[in-house]
């Protein structure tokens, strides 16, 4: 018996475009009850990230699939279909990378691999609603000699932002002496950079865009005042100052 686990490396959440990062650790485990262990063989492992599109039969009307032949998978088939036995169909998938070939792990071993993909920017995001459902999974497979593949699902979320991928990042000026000690990888200063020009983009998208003025009367005196922004000199703010307290318009 093989254990495989996957890990992602920065939690399950990630922006379109973002690199994704997964380290799988396959395992031969040592157990104490057994007196007899031997050594496992794996013939391939691979993996791909794949959307997954579900619909409410009964709310959604959709055309009738082409595909009528079972999802049964033959022993001796080694043809790595990462959406095998889910509801829906896939309408997004990237290119399967093969993580090893012909592994032998002797008992109470273990070895590691690492997967990186960049996330498409021009899937959907992920949704789940009572109607239509948008999941996107990483699926390992990995299969022994004559026997089925076996899948491992890692269930993560994408969230896609309008205007972030079509900018374009600035080219970094040389202004100090590059210490190689501090030095960062590319990647990890895309990904920081990205998550940065996320937040600004939320954040102008959530502002409040009218302008708005307070202004707090106490009979004909003008105790104090806060505004928000700039009226337009054409059309200054009015206050009214018949009584002890007034709204102000613009």
């Amino acid at each position: 018996m093989i254990e495989v686990l996957a890990k992602l490396g920065r939690g399950p959440v990630f922006l379109a475009g973002e690199l994704l990062e997964c380290v799988i650790t396959f395992t031969n485990p040592l157990s104490a009850s057994s007196t007899s262990a031997s050594s496992e063989m794996l013939a391939w492992a691979s993996a791909q990230i794949h959307c997954q599109f579900h619909a409410s039969e009964g709310r959604v009307a959709l055309p009738p699939s082409a595909g009528g032949k079972p999802d049964v998978q033959a022993e001796n088939e080694t043809v790595f279909v990462p959406n095998r036995g889910e509801r829906g169909q896939c309408i997004l998938s990237t290119p399967p990378k093969i993580l090893f070939c012909d592994l032998r792990l002797d008992p109470g071993e273990s070895k590691s691999y690492s997967y990186c993909e960049t996330l498409p920017v021009d899937g959907p995001p992920s949704f789940r609603g009572q109607s239509v459902k948008y999941v996107y999974k990483l699926t390992i497979g990995c299969q022994r000699v004559n026997s089925p593949i076996k899948l491992l699902r890692v269930p993560f979320r994408v969230l896609v932002l309008h205007g972030l991928k079509d900018y374009q990042f600035p080219q970094d000026e040389a202004v100090a002496p590059s210490n190689p000690f501090l030095e960062e990888e590319e990647g990890l200063k895309k990904d920081s950079r990205l998550a940065d020009l996320a937040t600004e983009l939320l954040m102008v998208a959530t502002s409040r865009r009218s302008l708005r003025r307070s202004f707090l009367l106490l009979g004909p005196a003008l105790l104090t005042r806060a505004c928000s922004g700039q009226c337009p000199q054409a059309h200054p703010c009015r206050v009214p100052r018949s009584g002890p307290s007034a709204q102000v318009w613009c």
